[in-house]
């Protein structure tokens, strides 16, 4: 069976609307039609549009299988189960917080992989929501085996970061879980061997390294939910960069994350392949799969040079996570962020929150500087999360349009909008 009549058997039998209908395999890229600006995401497979409300709940799992065909390949099932081991507990920031490192064991196939994670909570009674990042490394720099990641890690102060974000956590009152990505799936190609993968070896798994590490917030969100002082209602994703990407794809396929915040995502996250602010770096497809070609699913090359043929953009994974709040945060003088293309996603996933009736929950932030996930960005994190979590209201802009004068880069609209 080839990958697009799995892709086609995944799918099938999903009730549209008042039908049901047979969804038909995704076709090569080279057969797509070229489209003037970013896909439909109301488009259904046969041709249609979604009419209606009823029926966008079957749209979002074609939009989902379209997503994972494409771009970020087919993950598994989360695991049935899991062993916590090596848990050790300490008091930081004055006796005020608990810091806890674990391993999560996972097996199968006869594998096994552990992967390290880590939580500071304040040291009190009760639940807190909880923010799960993904990174390179859990609570020291001296986790990091490369020299060179780790020299850039230095260089950016990043533990001294780290000690403010647990800080401001702290005052407000939420644990920060992170875990160690490197563990789900080695950041280079060739990774196949190692981390996750040979637990499920099966063909039809053919998930980039970005849907493994997006993949794992799904183990993680099981493993927090086992603990009295967590609230797995009010779980937020976040990483930065590559991680953005991970933290928005973890949103699209697990409904438990109540907030997605990826920061400076770019191409593959909440930017645009195909729409690039001049002033930046053009990382289309072809850019992409060449410096990281084990980031996305196999499938995704095929739009290299193609780009005006995707039937998703960063809107689709926008459009996937509605109504859920969702936040960008972003530096304005980093050439990766695309202010252009991040707009456009924006205001073509604007339209889904709005026809659903939550115009409030997707929030776009920028602030001066480079790339990186610094103090301004937890800060706007914190500030969206208090608003939508607790109703804390806030003077920061969540609409911080880099062109405001931008024209949309779509001409569809959402189901019954006048033109």
């Amino acid at each position: 069976m080839t990958r697009a009549a799995a892709a086609a058997l995944c799918i099938t039998g999903f009730v549209l609307g008042v039908r049901a209908q047979t969804v038909p395999a995704f076709p090569p890229a080279e057969s797509l039609p070229v489209l003037p600006g970013l896909a439909d995401p109301f488009l259904r497979a046969d041709g249609s549009r979604v009419a209606n409300m009823a029926e966008w709940p079957a749209q979002r799992e074609y939009l989902k299988a379209m997503l994972a065909h494409y771009q970020f390949g087919h993950m598994p099932p989360k695991p049935a189960s899991f062993e916590i081991a090596g848990r050790t507990r300490s008091r930081i920031l004055d006796g005020a917080a608990v810091q806890e490192i674990f391993q999560i064991r996972l097996r199968r196939s006869g594998h096994t992989v552990s992967i390290r994670a880590g939580v500071v909570r304040p040291d009190r009674k009760g639940r807190f929501p909880v923010i799960v990042k993904n990174d390179a490394f859990l609570f020291s720099l001296a986790e990091i085996a490369d020299p060179r990641s780790r020299q850039l890690y230095e260089s950016s102060k990043r533990e001294d970061l780290d000690q403010k974000v647990f800080r401001e956590a702290l005052k407000r009152g939420y644990a920060i879980c992170k875990f160690n990505r490197e563990d789900v799936a080695a950041d280079k190609p060739g990774n196949r061997g190692g981390g996750v993968f040979p637990l499920y070896p099966e063909p039809r798994y053919d998930w980039g390294t970005i849907a493994a590490w997006a993949w794992a917030y799904q183990v993680i969100v099981d493993a927090l939910s086992r603990e009295d002082w967590a609230d797995a209602a009010k779980i937020v994703a976040t990483g930065h960069s590559r991680g953005g990407k991970t933290a928005l794809c973890a949103a699209i396929y697990d409904e438990r994350i109540a907030i997605s915040v990826p920061s400076a995502s770019g191409s593959g996250g909440t930017g645009s392949w195909r729409f690039f602010d001049p002033s930046g770096s053009k990382q289309d497809v072809g850019f992409l799969v060449k410096q990281q070609p084990h980031w996305f699913g196999p499938n995704l090359i095929a739009f290299a040079g193609r780009e005006d043929r995707l039937p998703f953009d960063g809107h689709t994974a926008k459009a996937l996570i509605a109504p859920r709040p969702l936040l960008n945060t972003h530096g304005r003088d980093d050439p990766i962020a695309n202010p252009l293309g991040t707009q456009a996603t924006f205001q073509a996933a604007q339209a889904v929150y709005e026809w659903l009736g939550k115009p409030g929950n997707q929030g776009l932030v920028w602030r001066p500087g480079g790339h990186g996930q610094f103090e301004e960005d937890w800060m706007a994190l914190f500030d969206f999360a208090d608003l939508h979590f607790f109703g804390k209201r806030t003077e920061r802009d969540f609409r911080q349009m880099p062109h405001p004068a931008q024209a949309p880069l779509f001409g569809w609209r959402a189901p019954g909008a006048s033109r």
